[in-house]
């Protein structure tokens, strides 16, 4: 009998370590955000626009939350 980790899975191939949940090396991590943005960006319908397309909706956005803070600083002046 060999012990565990030198057991083959049922299919045949070496089996696979999985990482112990909560701890991720940095690498894996940043990898990890960087899909998650790109799924927020797909629910946007922003995932295969271009560096132009992100940065001119960004600055769209920026402009719209301006306007709006000075708008609220104008009703509650006058």
């Amino acid at each position: 009998m060999g012990s565990s980790g030198s057991k083959k899975s049922r299919k045949g191939g070496k089996r696979e370590h999985l990482e112990k949940v909560g701890q991720h090396t940095p690498s894996s991590a940043a990898r990890e955000q960087q899909r998650e943005r790109s799924a927020v960006m797909d629910v946007m319908g922003m995932g295969g626009a271009g560096g132009g397309g992100k940065m001119l909706v960004w600055i769209v956005g920026i402009i719209f939350i301006v306007l709006a803070i000075v708008a609220l600083l104008v009703l509650t002046v006058f």
